[in-house]
């Protein structure tokens, strides 16, 4: 596999300190041709869950070959591993904190190297932006095409993570809600394959939801619904509306799936 020139950055930055500024600087200094898409920089400060959700979901939809460049590093500056990661085509360079937990689990065939050789460094590697100095820099030059096996040491002993499954009984399913996106649609674990086309009931917070919806014009202004979204994951949502508020649900809370 072979780098395509697009690097993607994904982040909890923001962008009003110029910190996603001067990454975007450091590559194109060691590569001026590269080709850089901002996924999000608007991750929740140190949110994990969110940015392995977040990238899971976007990864995909680019050409085979680019590079993946994911910092939400709450451990930058102690012993935590850079790991470059090759798999299902495409490149991950990531801090070793579940980040990449999805595509663990979606990719048996991988090719992981902790990243520990400081010739494709920054110079002054400083403590507190590893995104400048390590992260940036080591893109750059695997999109120059360094192999991965030149970053480090390919290495097995790596944090897979783990990821929180639904509950199944005979006539239910209990789902948790696992991300809430920016119109505070309550994301779940619930998989449209779970369903099998199951007529259902759901039962959230205070309401009950007698059907699954297809579109969010099925119901009126400000009422709640169940729809599978984009992410293929089922969710609880109101129309022009907020469900986290709607629900006074939160991420990790639970909520259950009848079969009728």
């Amino acid at each position: 596999m072979k780098p395509n020139g697009i690097i993607t950055l994904c982040t909890d930055f923001g962008i009003k300190d110029g910190f996603v500024g001067v990454m975007k600087g450091i590559i194109y200094g060691i590569n001026p041709h590269a080709r850089i898409v901002d996924i999000t920089h608007h991750i929740p400060p140190q949110n994990i869950q969110a940015g392995s959700f977040i990238l899971q979901n976007s990864y995909k939809h680019f050409p085979d070959g680019t590079i993946h460049v994911v910092v939400v590093d709450p451990g930058v500056g102690s012993e935590r591993k850079i790991l470059a990661v090759a798999a299902n085509n495409h490149f991950f360079i990531a801090p070793d904190n579940q980040i990449l937990k999805y595509i663990f689990y979606k990719n048996e065939t991988l090719t992981v190297a902790e990243v520990l050789n400081k010739s494709y460094f920054s110079q002054n590697i400083s403590r507190t932006f590893h995104g400048r100095d390590i992260f940036a820099p080591v893109a750059a030059h695997l999109s120059n095409g360094v192999s991965i096996e030149s970053l480090g040491e390919i290495i097995t002993d790596f944090d897979r993570g783990k990821l929180q499954w639904p509950v199944f009984s005979k006539n239910k399913i209990t789902g948790t809600i696992i991300h809430i996106d920016t119109f505070g649609n309550l994301i779940s674990n619930i998989e449209e394959k779970d369903l099998l086309n199951r007529s259902v009931s759901i039962k959230a917070g205070k309401i009950l939801l007698e059907k699954l919806s297809n579109s969010y014009a099925e119901v009126n202004m400000g009422q709640p619904l169940a729809i599978f979204g984009s992410s293929g994951f089922l969710e609880l949502a109101v129309r022009n509306g907020n469900a986290k508020d709607f629900l006074s649900l939160n991420i990790g809370d639970r909520f259950e799936v009848d079969f009728v």
